[in-house]
């Protein structure tokens, strides 16, 4: 995920290893925003969980569960 920062403008990425971690803290501690830290100036860039969302990586849809032939 590209970034930029608020305050000095200066242009980063966040890792899918650390969206995916962003995400998942999160959503355990009923979060509404992460903050990324800007590699230059260590200014604090929030990030809304909506915004998470929509850049983290689709999984594939889960297999339909077999029945079996008898039921």
């Amino acid at each position: 995920m590209q970034l930029r920062c608020y305050r000095c403008g200066w242009s980063f990425a966040i890792s899918q290893d650390e969206l995916a971690f962003a995400l998942q803290a999160l959503e355990e501690s009923q979060g509404n925003h992460y903050d990324a830290r800007c590699p230059r100036c260590r200014h604090a860039n929030p990030l809304s969980l909506e915004q998470l969302r929509r850049a983290a990586p689709r999984l594939p849809p889960a297999p339909p569960a077999e029945t079996p032939a008898g039921e």
